[in-house]
């Protein structure tokens, strides 16, 4: 069994955000994916990137902007956005006063195919 605690004390700066690797971190033979915990705090916002993998965020909490590639789209509590491989991306926080929280769960492009 694998516990991870996911308190502040565990956020790292990556992306140029607050992040925290939460699995694989052990068990890499488990699961062919991984995920982990981002906290982007008001008018913050990560990194452009892009990356091999396909990924899902998992809004938690707070408000803001997704933009992938050239689409752009609010997301709020309660809201998936999956990222195809190799897509641009980045996210916003758009709120005054609160973080945005979210899960980034991650696995590779070569184990399913997503076209949107």
């Amino acid at each position: 069994m694998l516990i991870r605690s996911m308190t502040e004390s565990e956020l790292t700066d990556a992306y140029g955000i607050r992040y925290q690797q939460i699995y694989p971190q052990g068990g890499e033979e488990l699961a062919p994916w991984g995920f982990g915990r981002a906290v982007v705090e008001p008018g913050g916002v990560t990194d452009p990137h892009e990356h091999e993998e396909n990924e899902v965020f998992l809004i938690l909490e707070g408000s803001g902007e997704m933009v992938i590639g050239d689409e752009r789209r609010s997301v709020a509590p309660g809201m998936a956005v999956l990222i195809p491989g190799h897509s641009p991306h980045h996210i916003r926080n758009t709120a005054g006063t609160d973080p945005l929280v979210f899960l980034s769960i991650y696995w590779p492009a070569d184990q399913g195919h997503i076209e949107l």
